[in-house]
């Protein structure tokens, strides 16, 4: 669907439309089973279950996931020309069992579509396997990894802290037959008002005299021509049904600092140019900060917790009832993500990485991806790409490549997939999971099984989905995300960057004001912004979408000021409404574009 068809893509967001219209049928389907005999239908428990596995399978294989690692893979041979000398730069510096080498699997691979192209000849499949097989153990290693820091802070977050998670409000009123969810009457007018738009504009793209009922971006920037007010660049205005629906269910306050942030990072960019100081428009080093901030202000209001956490590793005592609600034992969890990031860590130590690199490298992408957590669960933001701002970023900024070496510069850019963007991340998803179950009253130990299993058996499947697609169809159009990792590293090689100090002086200051906007929060009443608006704002996402949440936050600040909780619960049906309408109509154009091997309407489109 997004990597061949480009019809949608569903794993750019936080809720993934996929997962909600799979959801959608196994409940429709339900209806006639439970007449039937009540004991074939699937319960609460069984559907979130169901939902929570394809969450997991499906942003494994997302846009910012394992679409980006084959072509990684296949790119310092496969792309490797006379002109760019890749094989003389760094082909040295690389072992064997990463990449693919075999010239006639990488030629089928890059060029795709042709009829002798598949990958099910024997030389194709078997120059894949042991790389894949590697990268599938160290990528369920990670995702362990994840499930025990997971652990370790899920009761802190949903308990103690009662953090809102946005995200699992639908899912879950979708799978709770006590709700009454589909027999809302402005569910269903809200509901199937989106849902014909949808109709009539995926008519539109295959008869273009059907009109076309979108509300196309209007570009704001245009009235913005002279210096040093062209500087905000794009800013266009745009009206997404589903995304006015998920954005209404950010609390207030985040709402209104996320837009006032936006216009702060768009003021920056304003008195740099005055200055005479060209900037990203993302801010890359300075969103690092933001969002490893909000990493340090988590634990630190987690800390009496984690410090039980710990405390409790040295005592006997048995019968602990809080440990025994965990996904894991408390023991388990943290001696299991010790020795699976040092077990990480020596597979990177094995590929040619140094021992410190490594470890500072995926220290800092866990502290990310904590932090991308605590955004979905907390805020429920539909978007929090972070582009560009990886870690390896951040090592180079303050070291220098001279310092790295050759041997760590060669592997960094295998984990492009984990650093490009963060569209896609596992772990929020996998917490969001624990929070459903625990609505449900469904957890057991089975559901971390079945955890476990989506995560071992979505990599495998992931794989295959991309590899299989990619021969069958052009290969040429899923090779951006090599071409873009390792272009880094030729230039790396070849024109060595010392260090930066403007960088990281941008990476403290994102950091350190993250945490200022934290302390001004927790003691004073009125400073109502939030780190996380400020850490969500600077993304292409929000550039995107930013006429958006000041809409919602007007429109439900008037809800909540004229008619209070009262009124917001009784609305809250409509915004459901407009997400459910365009997810299963889009949903159901992406299915039919794959169906009939052609693009559809893209719903999800954000030009």
């Amino acid at each position: 669907m997004e990597a061949v068809y480009y019809s949608a893509h569903s794993t750019t967001y936080s809720l993934f439309f996929n997962t909600i219209c799979s959801l959608l049928v196994l409940v429709a389907v339900n209806v006639p089973l439970r007449k039937v005999h009540r004991n074939l239908a699937l319960n609460r428990e069984e559907l979130i279950t169901v939902f929570v596995m394809l969450n997991q399978s499906s942003a494994l294989v997302g846009h910012s996931m394992l679409q980006i690692l084959p072509s990684t893979m296949a790119a310092p041979f496969g792309l490797s020309t006379p002109e760019n000398e890749w094989i003389q730069l760094f082909s040295q510096h690389i072992p064997t069992w990463l990449i693919i080498s075999d010239t006639h699997a990488l030629e089928n691979y890059i060029k795709g579509g042709k009829s002798e192209s598949s990958l099910y000849i024997a030389e194709h499949f078997n120059a894949w396997l042991i790389p894949v097989l590697i990268w599938s153990v160290f990528i369920c290693l990670l995702m362990f990894v994840m499930i025990c820091i997971n652990t370790i802070l899920r009761q802190h977050w949903m308990n103690q802290e009662r953090l809102a998670f946005p995200i699992a409000q639908l899912p879950n009123e979708i799978a709770n037959p006590e709700s009454g969810f589909f027999k809302n009457k402005l569910f269903l007018i809200s509901c199937a008002l989106v849902s014909i738009i949808n109709i009539v504009n995926g008519l539109h793209f295959l008869l273009p005299q059907v009109p076309y009922l979108r509300v196309a971006p209007y570009d704001l920037g245009v009235f913005f021509t002279n210096k040093p007010w062209d500087a905000m660049g794009y800013m266009p205005f745009t009206l997404r049904p589903f995304l006015i629906g998920l954005i209404f269910l950010i609390p207030l306050d985040i709402t209104f600092s996320c837009w006032v942030f936006f216009f702060f990072w768009k003021a920056q960019l304003v008195v740099g140019s005055a200055l005479g100081y060209q900037q990203r428009p993302e801010f890359p080093e300075q969103s690092a900060g933001a969002y490893i901030a909000l990493c340090f202000i988590a634990v630190w209001m987690a800390r009496r917790h984690i410090l039980g956490i710990f405390k409790s590793l040295f005592q006997t005592s048995a019968g602990n009832t809080q440990i025994i609600t965990e996904p894991l034992p408390y023991k388990t969890a943290v001696l299991g993500g010790i020795v699976g990031f040092l077990l990480m860590i020596v597979f990177c130590c094995w590929a040619g990485m140094s021992f410190w690199i490594a470890g500072l490298f995926f220290t800092l992408y866990l502290m990310t991806a904590i932090s991308v957590t605590r955004v979905r669960a907390e805020v429920g933001s539909p978007i929090h790409d972070l582009h560009f701002a990886g870690p390896e970023y951040l090592i180079i900024n303050a070291f220098g490549t001279r310092k790295l070496g050759p041997g760590n510069l060669a592997i960094l850019p295998f984990f492009w997939f984990l650093t490009r963007a963060h569209y896609s991340d596992v772990m929020p998803h996998q917490l969001e999971g624990f929070k459903l179950a625990d609505r449900a009253k469904g957890y057991n130990r089975r559901f971390l099984v079945a955890m476990l299993v989506a995560t071992i058996f979505g990599t495998l499947v992931a794989f295959w989905a991309i590899l299989d697609s990619t021969y069958r169809h052009s290969g040429a159009a899923m090779s951006w995300a090599g071409r873009e990792s390792f272009s880094r590293l030729a230039l790396w090689l070849s024109h060595p960057e010392p260090m930066n100090i403007t960088g990281m002086v941008f990476f403290i200051y994102g950091l350190l004001f993250g945490i200022f906007i934290m302390f001004m929060r927790t003691k004073f009443l009125w400073w109502s912004l939030h780190p996380a608006g400020y850490a969500v704002s600077s993304t292409y996402g929000m550039r995107d979408y930013w006429s958006l949440f000041v809409l919602v936050w007007l429109i439900k600040w008037l809800i909540l000021k004229l008619g209070g909780l009262k009124a917001h619960r009784r609305v809250l049906p409509i915004f459901y409404g407009m997400i459910v309408g365009e997810f299963a109509v889009g949903g159901f154009w992406a299915l039919f574009g794959i169906l009939f091997r052609t693009q559809t309407f893209n719903f999800t489109a954000w030009w």
